[in-house]
């Protein structure tokens, strides 16, 4: 942050006269002893009235400013330069980089009622100016004011002044380079090249229709993994989560419901001025995660100290090396600052440091570094960190080749540039050139967000080395061309006539766009009645279908467009409802047909039907019938658990049935004949309808798999062929100060497992309780037995 400040008037509408009225006594005196100094402020309303009228005369503001130490002036214009909040973090590594100190030790004073100053070894370089009335805090309590039971995490370290202060203060004078410098080249990564990570992303989220949320608010894994595979630039997933991050902390990707979509107006983001995008990217970059950082998880306090290391980095007026910034990053940060998570190791923070510096601030243009690595590597803040203005674009930014890929010069970009790049999608970023491919889909969504054909074919052929490919040309003429044969009409509501003809008579009178056969696209101007009965295609299906114990469907309501064409594709009518209609010989229904159909059903479908979808579309085995061999003995167990006989033997079909492996029947009569058991001809009936009974009618038969490897591998089966288990699990629980992991209370209830994930180290379960359709996340650690249903 040094380059000279051009005067001028700071609106941010941030103003101390609303904070005076959280001030005790003490505090309100003491700023008004700076305000206003020589006039009677022994009275609490005396001493606000005249703080305000201080601040709105200039000549009362110019004495002030006259008065301030070389260390509340720093502050002031550092803040003067981001006025809407300023990390105190970095505010206080700044001072103590310029050695700059309180003239006196400070008295210290209640802050805004109940609070008193942090007490850590740096906080008197920036609580002081707080109490003074200098500095406004965004959150109270914060780090620098501090209560009972809160920490360093506590609040944002985000500050701020007054406007009108910051508005009467003189432009800070030029400083000088107080350290040493490295004398590598160092690579300074454009920022336009930032933009282009931000926009790809935003490019593939909407061409996605947006990302599943799973109800903790994170991206549902397979609508993640599909946006993987979409982003080829983006692909690695430290660098896709990076950007992730970025775009939810910065208001460009929202939720809209259970879906992460972009924001409306976010692609504008690129219409910003790319030096403050760095600025504000330099912002964000504390609040990252941990999982944005993989050394960030061993430290108490990461946030905290990558708002330290960015303020180091904007004081830097000239390059130095690794080592220096890590000598740097000891001696001017506070002790606790450094401090290690409880997982963590003491010296965690110089191991993250290297990370960060060659990873995320890299990633983000933050810092420019040398080709070399290790200690002795280069590193310099980017010009946007020292508030100089980047090179601006000067030549070519792109040259489109025949075979529909761009070679793009981000250092050449402007605005009107990334807004024809909408149209293409990326194939590889590099340290100073990025690769994109001009692709149906990334024409049609650009088109979509209505970039025109002529404004893509004038901008791209206008910014290129080289003229724009014949072929080119044509190809994305035909594209849109194809596209504009359709009229696209979102978010429309439609009437639905019994007959063309009632439908046309509605239209003479009330006018309208007729599509299909029976359906009105009503005028712009007309109104719905609201006692018309209404379908929503933007909210789940309503569930006005219902099964019979034997099968039949039966329609209670008005069914939507698809729930009609499944009915009519799949089923045949019949007295008392719709009978499942058996697919042609050679041809399959749709996998898709069975959740549809639930998703349209009040209750469950029954067990044969579903049976019968799941086996016509495939994803179940044809049902099987075939001859066996059977043993049968009131005390079968003992039979099978025979050294002699259990090698012939399949397993047990009930208490009073064994299964006889194929093949194996005479030896299996040699072996019983051996034992005085020759076996007699025939089963008894009775004694088998019985075992069949009492088969069906006991529990399901668990297996109880001791390793977790073993439970995981059945669960995945179970998720891989669409099955659904019993499981017998204990459920979690957390314990301690650290929430350590226990199992607790045992239960047993059917689930639909759908994925299997990790947190930490231990695998998960994530699946659908069958009786209420609720999601659970199961340890698969603590699941006792297995049972598939």
């Amino acid at each position: 942050m040094s380059a000279p400040d051009v005067p001028g008037r700071v609106q941010t509408g941030l103003r101390l006269d609303e904070l005076l009225e959280k001030m005790a006594a003490p505090q309100l005196i003491r700023i008004a002893g700076r305000y206003a100094p020589g006039e009677d402020v022994r009275q609490i309303q005396k001493a606000r009235d005249a703080v305000t009228r201080a601040l709105n005369r200039p000549r009362a503001l110019k004495a002030l400013i006259e008065t301030l130490t070389p260390l509340e002036r720093f502050v002031l214009d550092e803040v003067r330069r981001s006025p809407q909040g300023t990390n105190g973090w970095a505010l206080l590594l700044g001072a103590r980089l310029h050695g700059l100190k309180p003239e006196r030790k400070p008295a210290a004073v209640e802050l805004y009622r109940h609070y008193r100053p942090a007490t850590f070894d740096g906080a008197e370089l920036i609580w002081p100016l707080l109490a003074d009335g200098l500095l406004m805090p965004m959150t109270l309590p914060n780090p620098f004011v501090a209560s009972y039971g809160y920490g360093l995490d506590s609040g944002s370290p985000l500050l701020t002044a007054d406007e009108r202060l910051l508005s009467a203060l003189p432009p800070a004078p030029a400083r000088k380079a107080q350290f040493g410098a490295g004398t590598s080249a160092v690579q300074v990564t454009p920022p336009q090249l930032v933009k282009l990570h931000l926009l790809e992303l935003l490019r593939g989220v909407q061409e996605a229709g947006g990302l599943s949320l799973t109800k903790q608010g994170d991206v549902n894994r397979s609508a993640y993994k599909r946006l993987q595979k979409a982003l080829p630039a983006l692909e690695a997933a430290d660098t896709l989560d990076l950007w992730m991050q970025v775009a939810r902390l910065d208001g460009l990707l929202t939720p809209d419901g259970s879906v992460l979509r972009p924001a409306p107006g976010a692609e504008r983001f690129a219409e910003q001025d790319p030096d403050q995008w760095i600025q504000r990217l330099a912002v964000l970059y504390p609040q990252l995660m941990e999982s944005g950082e993989g050394e960030s998880a061993n430290l108490a306090h990461p946030g905290a100290l990558r708002a330290a290391l960015v303020g180091l980095l904007s004081q830097l007026q000239q390059p130095t090396t690794l080592k220096e910034l890590e000598e740097l990053l000891q001696t001017l940060t506070p002790d606790e600052l450094r401090q290690p998570s409880w997982r963590g190791k003491p010296m965690a923070w110089r191991s993250w440091l290297q990370g960060t510096v060659n990873g995320t601030l890299r990633q983000l243009g933050l810092v420019a570094l040398s080709a070399d690595t290790g200690p002795g590597q280069t590193v310099a803040p980017a010009p946007a960190l020292l508030h100089q203005r980047s090179s601006a674009p000067s030549g070519p930014a792109w040259v489109v080749q025949p075979n529909f890929e761009l070679v793009v010069y981000p250092s050449q970009l402007t605005a009107g540039h990334l807004e024809v790049l909408r149209a293409a999608q990326a194939i590889r970023f590099d340290q100073h050139s990025a690769s994109y491919r001009l692709t149906r889909e990334s024409v049609y969504t650009a088109l979509e967000g209505g970039l025109t054909l002529e404004a893509l074919l004038s901008g791209l052929e206008g910014a290129s080395a080289a003229p724009l490919p014949a072929g080119v040309r044509s190809t994305l003429s035909g594209w849109a061309a194809r596209r504009e044969r359709l009229v696209l009409h979102q978010n429309v509501t439609l009437l639905e006539f019994p007959t063309s003809q009632e439908r046309d008579a509605h239209r003479a009178s009330f006018g309208g766009t007729p599509i299909g056969a029976a359906l009105l696209l009503p005028a712009p101007e007309r109104k719905i009645g609201k006692t018309v009965p209404t379908l929503r295609y933007d909210a789940p299906p309503a569930q006005v279908l219902s099964a019979t114990a034997g099968g039949l469907l039966k329609v209670n309501g008005e069914l939507d467009f698809l729930g009609r064409a499944l009915l009519s594709q799949f089923t045949q009518p019949q007295r008392g409802g719709f009978a499942l209609r058996p697919p042609a010989p050679g041809s399959a229904v749709p996998s898709t047909l069975l959740r549809d159909l639930e998703a349209r059903t009040k209750g469950h479908l029954p067990a044969l039907l579903r049976l019968q979808l799941d086996t016509w579309s495939g994803t179940q085995p044809a049902v099987a019938l075939g001859t066996v061999t059977l043993l049968q003995h009131p005390q079968a167990a003992a039979l099978l658990h025979h050294p002699a006989l259990k090698p012939l033997l399949e397993g047990a079909l009930g208490s009073t049935l064994l299964l006889v492996k194929p093949g194996q029947q005479q030896a299996l009569t040699l072996a019983l004949q051996e034992l005085g058991l020759t076996p007699a001809d025939g089963l008894h009936t009775e004694s088998s309808v019985s075992g069949a009974a009492n088969t069906d009618s006991r529990p399901a038969e668990y297996e109880f798999p001791e390793d977790t490897r073993r439970k995981r591998a059945l669960l995945e089966q179970a998720i891989q062929e669409g099955r659904r288990v019993r499981l017998m699990y204990q459920t979690e629980t957390f314990h301690g100060w650290y929430g350590e992991s226990r199992p607790g209370k045992t239960r047993q209830d059917n689930f639909l497992p759908t994925s299997v994930y990790r947190q930490g180290s231990a695998p998960y379960l994530q699946a659908t309780r069958l009786s209420d359709d609720s999601e659970e996340n199961i340890r698969i650690g603590y699941v006792l037995g297995i049972a598939p249903i």
